[in-house]
């Protein structure tokens, strides 16, 4: 079944950039999804990526991106 999940797609510039990844945060899902093909629907473009000062920094912005996801998403 479908789910409601947070994702970035770019090249991580807080920790040296590099290589185009797509992290995908599936919201309420504890299961390990490594190495498993998802198909991704997107809804709504949060925000631009963007160079944190360190990672409690970047962390405590992607609370805040799981939360506007959960209002975008109309996910509980």
């Amino acid at each position: 079944p479908p789910r409601a999940a947070a994702v970035n797609i770019g090249r991580r510039p807080t920790f040296g950039g590099g290589v185009v990844t797509v992290e995908a945060h599936v919201l309420d899902y504890e299961g390990d999804l490594y190495g498993r093909i998802l198909r991704l629907e997107f809804e709504e473009r949060l925000r631009e990526e963007k160079k944190f000062p360190d990672a409690d920094a970047l962390v405590a912005q992607i609370r805040r991106d799981i939360g506007e996801a959960r209002r975008v998403l109309r996910a509980p």
